[in-house]
């Protein structure tokens, strides 16, 4: 496994987010792995106060066609105590098939085949981004 420049998880395959909570949880029987009913009572977005069911769960690790939004995600970054950036690049991944490059400045989110360069224009745009956003006071609106 590979890791960015942030420390952040960078593998060859995009993560999905059917794997993230798979991994988590193990084999039944093996020790040391949380049960589905475990990792639900750890996973709540902190924002929100949602929490899913352990059902949801052994679903979403089945990728068993759940439907997925913000608050779920939130959630199962929090249980597995992963960055949030992670666990939706896992499931941009999965459900969009978009992957996520890490730039300074932050991230893409893009289609697999699509070039990102980091020193280049994709790179001045998260730079001029980020700097845009530094100065104050900034106006969020685009007005």
């Amino acid at each position: 496994m590979m890791t960015t420049e942030t420390g952040q998880h960078a593998p060859e395959t995009p993560e999905t987010l059917a794997g993230l909570v798979s991994e988590a949880v193990g084999d039944r029987g093996k020790a040391g792995g949380p049960t589905f009913e475990q990792l639900a009572e750890r996973c709540v977005d902190p924002a929100t106060g949602y929490r899913p069911s352990a059902n949801l769960l052994w679903r979403v690790a089945r990728a068993k066609g759940v439907k997925i939004n913000p608050e779920l995600v939130a959630a199962i970054a929090a249980g597995l105590e992963l960055p949030l950036a992670r666990v939706q690049a896992a499931a941009a991944y999965e459900f969009t098939g978009f992957v996520t490059t890490p730039l300074e400045g932050g991230e893409v989110t893009h289609m697999p085949d699509a070039t990102v360069d980091r020193k280049g224009k994709s790179g001045a745009l998260m730079r001029s981004w980020a700097e845009e956003e530094s100065q104050l006071p900034y106006n969020h609106s685009g007005e």
